[in-house]
């Protein structure tokens, strides 16, 4: 390593330089609202990148970015924020694309790349997949046995990619983070224990294309894609976990003193979850999103009312967020989309609020109608029927 990494900038400028040193052009990061008509959002580096794997009339140059992410594939995985302090919705992942090269070489300049951050090899571990595509190669780059683990299905980890919708697909390895050095006995070990191993950093050999009837085609510029969170390599090097990181902690304390200051208890993991749903929202608004129906506002939709009901569950009361959200964006350094968050936030709280008292109301007639009719019919989520079937004093 060059020199000491340690703040998260000093990470992504460390990566770029490294990367700019090696010859590799580099690009800012794209909207997170992708022009990729198979996915709603930029939810890897890799996917502003499709076209140079597939572009046969011109010659692909190698390329790195610290690129803006966002990942909400549903309720369980959302769910993993709560559990996983290692997942964030809206997250920054160094991504580079190498071609002309073979497994050896890609092997060899994974490997640089980590000693490089200064992670010890002897903490990390390697899955890779069922073909035993990267073993040799680890081996011949003195990485033991006992630090190799063959993935026969994707499952937590994968071992097959597919790039959106008749997209790019490729194989690859995962390498994993011992934090406390220990060694890893088994792949279900490492999921298993998601705190003490810490899944880091994807290399994908990138292939073929998937045709509109599942077959797989050869493309034109097979590479490997390398994609590295930023969040879990700066928990690793601070030794914490990715919302203890030095940008990250100052929002997750803002959103502690609120607690503290409306009488709520402390409960790290609903902080966690705010912090995430929060600063998600903040940035989906600064991008011009808007709540609806459908697409990218159906899901910025669904984040704020997820948003709402955890805040509301915390204090069994509806509450007002306004100060929330100014000093929060005001430490995202985007008090310009604070006035727009909050009026955003303040129309889904009055919707939500109409939905409990409709609710009220249906539940004084049939207190034994069934939860997911609510949901369904409604609107009553889950999250809301928490609130001792909408005992909550509402005062919108």
């Amino acid at each position: 390593m060059e020199t000491e990494i340690k703040s998260v900038q000093e990470i992504k400028s460390g990566l770029i330089r490294c990367h700019k040193k090696r010859g590799y052009k580099i690009y800012e990061s794209f909207p997170i609202l992708s022009e990729d008509p198979t996915v709603m959002f930029t939810n890897a580096a890799i996917t502003p990148f499709k076209h140079l794997f597939l572009n046969s009339k011109k010659e692909p140059e190698n390329f790195a970015i610290i690129q803006n992410c966002f990942r909400m594939g549903g309720s369980t995985e959302m769910d993993l924020i709560g559990v996983n302090p290692y997942c964030h919705t809206f997250f920054e992942m160094f991504g580079s694309g190498t071609f002309r090269t073979n497994h050896a070489e890609a092997t060899q300049y994974l490997l640089d790349i980590l000693s490089f951050l200064g992670l010890e090899k002897d903490k990390l571990n390697f899955i890779i997949p069922n073909d035993g595509s990267f073993k040799k190669d680890l081996i011949d780059n003195d990485i033991g046995g006992s630090k190799i683990f063959i993935l026969n299905q994707n499952k937590v980890f994968w071992q097959e990619w597919k790039f959106g919708k008749f997209g790019l697909v490729g194989n690859g390895l995962t390498v994993v983070y011992s934090r406390n050095g220990e060694s890893a006995l088994s792949i279900d070990q490492m999921i298993l224990n998601n705190e003490r191993f810490i899944e880091l950093l994807n290399l994908i050999y990138v292939y073929g294309q998937e045709t509109q009837t599942g077959e797989i085609v050869s493309i034109p510029n097979p590479g490997f894609d390398l994609g590295l969170g930023v969040e879990r390599l700066a928990a690793i090097i601070q030794k914490c976990n990715s919302y203890q990181i030095n940008s990250l902690k100052p929002l997750v304390d803002i959103v502690a003193d609120f607690f503290k200051q409306e009488g709520f208890s402390q409960n790290e993991t609903k902080i966690r979850i705010l912090t995430d749903h929060l600063k998600t929202i903040c940035i989906l608004v600064n991008e011009g999103v808007m709540p609806s129906k459908k697409k990218q506002g159906y899901v910025l939709r669904k984040l704020i009312r997820r948003y709402l009901e955890l805040l509301w569950t915390s204090s069994n009361k509806t509450v007002s967020s306004r100060i929330l959200i100014n000093r929060f964006c005001e430490q995202l350094n985007q008090p310009y989309s604070s006035e727009r968050a909050v009026a955003l936030i303040e129309k889904e709280e009055l919707a939500l609020c109409k939905i409990i008292k409709k609710t009220q109301r249906i539940l004084e007639k049939k207190p034994d109608i069934d939860s997911n009719i609510l949901n369904s019919t409604f609107g009553f989520s889950p999250g809301l029927a928490l609130l001792k079937r909408c005992g909550m004093e509402v005062k919108k």
